[in-house]
């Protein structure tokens, strides 16, 4: 049984140096964008993705909303289930065209960024643009980032905003 133990735990040794060895080599910030293409109008899109209070309605990974009140801006607690809880402030809004989004918790998560909206009229559609500028601290979490995929928590939502309007679209990344 001790011999299992001692398996066990320099198994995990080896896999906890390997991924903060791994993650040191990843840069501490990135950028990712990605775009979807709905058929629904752009103003309706724009007042579901401005509507944040409503978000748990149709995004899948937010199970809550709270505004936080008495901030300098408008800003939100997002309870995001197993990646925990998030603060949030709107920065800039530009109706209905484009919105800002800033994390304000980051320094204590040790990952924050800001999430750029755009949605514009194109030829094919609705053209939904996020573009995260990130940063993560840890090089262990900087590892589950990289297997996890940098674009997933954006893919997400753009995914969910698509099922929101019955549309089915797959999320290209520029």
């Amino acid at each position: 049984m001790k011999f299992l133990i001692k398996l066990v735990l320099v198994v995990a040794l080896v896999v906890v140096g390997g991924a903060y060895l791994y993650g040191r080599r990843l840069p501490r910030e990135h950028v990712v964008t990605s775009t979807l293409v709905l058929v629904t109008p752009a103003d309706t899109v724009f007042k579901v993705i401005r509507n944040i209070e409503a978000s748990p309605t149709w995004w899948n990974d937010v199970v809550s909303v709270e505004r936080i009140k008495g901030a300098p801006r408008e800003s939100w607690r997002e309870d995001m289930g197993a990646m925990g809880s998030i603060e949030i402030e709107i920065t800039s809004v530009n109706p209905p065209r484009e919105m800002v989004v800033n994390i304000l918790n980051a320094e204590a998560q040790g990952w924050g960024g800001t999430w750029y909206y755009e949605v514009r009229d194109t030829p094919s559609g609705t053209e939904v643009t996020i573009t995260e500028e990130g940063w993560v601290d840890s090089p262990i979490f900087r590892t589950v980032m990289q297997l996890r995929g940098k674009h997933r928590t954006i893919d997400s939502f753009l995914s969910s905003l698509g099922a929101h309007f019955g549309e089915s679209a797959t999320p290209r990344h520029g």
